[in-house]
């Protein structure tokens, strides 16, 4: 019962689409008529009215998902919609749908989570975010991105011994580019010669990593490094800073982190001041 209710409501939104596409069918959502609505309410906004229940033309734009007036209310098929729903919700209404506990723990999370949407957007909206706030943000950001990056090559075997013999050929001039391509088990850069391109220290397993960071531009690793994936012999080609973006680059990333901060912060005052109690239960419930 509780995840055929829960279906049905995260499912709701669907509905559009199924009443929309009636239009396509068979039997399709009949054609307003001048008996379908009411003229002479002398209210402007109201676009209908079914068994008593108002519809705006703001209902419609809600409906819709648009900030602007589409122009007249039927001319694409949104009211004989929004009509359609109001009569099947009047019915489940009258069925006592709305009375099912489960069904208002649903409707009561729903408009929880409406809720805070809308607080989340007041107060990011009330914002006032400076070209300031963005330059210190930017440089906090940059400063933890800081750093090195490694540009190496790497031969992966299973064992240590062939390891060993393929470094004896490097060390009598084999290149180190051809014996990749012919022995190392890393598909990924074997048929590039070993070629890893640039990578910084954390995206490669610890062991390759410190072994990487321990050579010289030109130099090879002179034992064979073990790691989970085997037996790597790595040359190191060159390093360089790690790019940086510029602002502008990063102007929207830049002030979503400071909206997403704020809400944070707001969100912990609340918590602070709020009475929150967490009783405990017995294990087994």
């Amino acid at each position: 019962m509780k995840r055929r209710i829960l279906t049905i409501a995260l499912s709701a939104l669907a509905l559009a689409g199924l009443l929309a596409a009636c239009d396509t069918q068979d039997q399709a959502t009949p054609e307003l008529t001048g008996d379908d609505v009411t003229t002479d309410t002398g209210d402007a906004d109201t676009v209908a009215i079914v068994n008593g229940e108002a519809i705006t033309r703001a209902d419609l734009l809600a409906y819709a998902g648009m900030d602007e007036d589409p122009g007249p209310a039927a001319s694409d098929g949104t009211l004989e919609e929004v009509i359609s729903l109001e009569l099947l919700r009047q019915e489940a209404v009258a069925r006592g749908l709305d009375t099912d506990a489960e069904t208002r723990r649903i409707l009561r999370m729903v408009e929880t989570n409406l809720l805070a949407s809308l607080l989340m957007e007041r107060i990011t909206a009330e914002l006032d975010i400076t070209q300031a706030d963005l330059e210190a943000e930017y440089d906090r950001q940059i400063e933890q991105i800081r750093g090195t990056e490694y540009r190496a090559r790497h031969i992966l075997v299973e064992e240590a011994e062939r390891a060993r013999e393929l470094l004896d050929e490097l060390e009598a001039d084999a290149d180190f580019a051809e014996l990749a391509e012919a022995h190392s088990t890393d598909p990924g850069s074997a048929a590039r010669g070993g070629e890893l391109g640039w990578f910084a220290p954390e995206q490669m397993v610890p062991a390759f990593s410190e072994a990487a960071m321990a050579l010289e531009p030109g130099e090879t690793t002179a034992a064979p490094v073990e790691s989970r994936f085997g037996w790597h012999i790595i040359r190191l080609e060159e390093t360089r800073d790690t790019p940086v973006p510029e602002l502008e680059d990063v102007r929207a990333e830049l002030i979503e982190i400071l909206e997403s901060r704020a809400i944070q912060e707001y969100l912990e005052a609340l918590r602070e001041d709020a009475d929150v109690e967490i009783p405990t239960r017995p294990a087994n419930q």
